[in-house]
């Protein structure tokens, strides 16, 4: 058994060790590419999953399930998520102008219930309890809002009465093309600009959540958007005189607008939009429908203007596509992003497995290669969408867990937000229990988000553990509880552990270590 003093001296030398660490990592990364290991073996990532809740297709399975059935099937999709390696959930909670979470602005959705307008029964809050099940997995959880569709099909006998088409049917604008009929709120009229703000503020101040984030329905793809809004462009152009430059305004408005609301509240809150990945041609050499002329969204323009923190922009193309192949699309917005100094996490399309596409998963797996030889201007990625991964499409959950993702990745830090850090642990322990399984247990500051475990060989020197803070071969385990159990310990081997925390900005505290003869 290692001295008090020793110990004391060993938490010292590991706390220079974790400043020396997170240089290295945040910021000051060497600019030529990493080894092929390192390609699987990524330190810092962020590692997202967006779960789609519209239609139900990935969670709950079917709408008017019990409240029971709908949370063990949430608890599921997480477990699988979290052993595939992911640290972000998207969570879909406002799909159409509806509410996953306990709204007065807005109704329960109908894929929670099956009637708009009615809550889960039992009565529970669907955003509280997956913010639990990820902290509780040590992994972060944004909602994910559609910020101006609300209803997929115009059908007034499916909305409740107090829907926003219903209250202010002059914010909305309608859609027709043959079968396919769309609605959605007019981003022309600053009161419904306002209207989506005070939804975001809302949440940010009574949850828990990790971020806030956006998808690319601005304006709508199919049907286009031709005459619906000249009325509003005439009567408030605002001195624009192109309807296209003002709608565009509308949105770059509103990003901001969504920006400032968050910020007002909580700085440290993480705020990103999924926009169209090909916002002109001209950018990556592409040949395709573009995003500045089609839904009207200029990305360049947020991450120009610090208007968001993240960028996920949707590249769901082959590398081999012939019009919008992945690799030039990626390394203009990873160079956009890094020059700008906001987080790009990357897009990807893990659905394209299947039919009409039939990827390989060898393409997903190219795909992240691709991300992480880019380490310096790459911080991460998000999967669309969670079942493809949760079903295990082609072996992807496999060759998740036991390649690409095998190591435990930590959130990359913003470093233009507050630092949060957090300070270390108290009370650390580790005893044997059943099954030679070794259970640590410590008291956590009240404000941590995830408890980083790490396992050092009990032979190890000093000098060598210096070196090794923080590397993710030592790093075994990660969780937003304060027990932890190691299922990997050998019998008679003696092990030091070493345990931080990470803040809301994933800066880890300084380390606190036990010796385990």
């Amino acid at each position: 058994m290692y001295s008090s003093r020793f110990l004391a001296t060993l938490l010292g030398t590991l706390i220079v060790a974790s400043v020396i660490s997170t240089s290295k990592l945040h910021g000051q990364m060497p600019s030529s590419a990493p080894s092929e290991e390192l390609t699987y073996n990524k330190e810092v990532e962020f590692r997202g999953v967006w779960v789609s809740t519209v239609l139900n297709l990935d969670w709950p399975s079917k709408p008017g399930l019990s409240s029971d059935i709908q949370k063990r099937e949430l608890e599921v999709l997480f477990d699988s998520l979290s052993q595939s390696g992911f640290n972000a959930v998207l969570l879909q909670v406002r799909p159409e102008a509806d509410a996953f979470y306990a709204s007065d602005i807005e109704p329960w959705s109908h894929y929670l219930s099956g009637r708009q307008g009615d809550a889960p029964q039992p009565y529970y809050d669907p955003l509280h309890f997956a913010i639990e099940l990820a902290r509780d997995r040590g992994m972060e959880l944004h909602a994910w809002l559609n910020p101006f569709r609300t209803a997929r099909s115009v059908d007034l006998n499916r909305l409740s009465e107090d829907h926003v088409v219903k209250q202010q049917p002059d914010w909305i604008l309608n859609f027709r093309n043959g079968e396919t009929s769309y609605s959605m709120l007019n981003p022309g009229i600053k009161e419904v600009r306002d209207y989506v703000a005070t939804l975001v503020a809302d949440i940010v101040r009574r949850y828990r959540v990790d971020g806030i984030h956006f998808d690319d329905y601005f304006y709508p793809y199919s049907p286009a958007i031709s005459t619906e809004d000249t009325f509003h462009f005439k009567r408030d152009s605002r001195g624009i005189e192109s309807i296209e430059d003002w709608r565009r305004d509308n949105i770059n408005r509103f990003v901001e607008q969504v920006r400032d609301s968050i910020y007002a509240i909580d700085p440290v809150l993480k705020y990103g939009v999924s926009p169209f990945a090909i916002r002109l041609n001209a950018d990556a050499g592409t040949n395709g429908s573009e995003g500045y002329h089609m839904i009207y969204a200029d990305p360049v323009h947020w991450l120009e203007n610090g208007t968001i923190d993240y960028i996920a922009p949707q590249i769901y193309w082959e590398r081999s596509h012939p019009v919008a192949p992945y690799l030039p699309i990626m390394q203009f917005w990873a160079k956009t992003a890094h020059q700008t100094g906001r987080h790009i996490y990357v897009g990807m399309a893990p659905y394209r497995l299947n039919a009409p596409y039939n990827w390989t998963v060898n393409e997903i797996g190219e795909m992240l290669k691709l991300n992480r030889l880019n380490a310096v201007e790459v911080q991460g990625h998000i999967f669309f969408r969670a079942k493809h991964v949760t079903q295990n499409v082609k072996g992807l959950a496999d060759s998740l867990a036991v390649g690409w993702n095998r190591t435990i990745a930590k959130i990359p830090v913003m470093d233009w937000k507050p630092i949060d850090q957090q300070p270390p642990v108290d009370d650390l322990k580790a005893v044997r229990v059943e099954q030679n399984h070794i259970l640590l247990d410590w008291s956590s500051p009240a404000s941590s988000r995830v408890a980083y475990i790490y396992r050092y060989p009990g032979d190890m020197s000093v000098d060598d553990i210096l070196l090794s803070t923080r590397n993710s071969t030592y790093l075994i385990g990660a969780t937003g509880g304060t027990r932890w159990i190691d299922r990997t310990a050998l019998r008679d081997e003696s092990y030091l552990y070493a345990v931080t925390v990470s803040g809301r900005n994933s800066v880890e505290s300084m380390p606190r270590v036990f010796y385990l003869d």
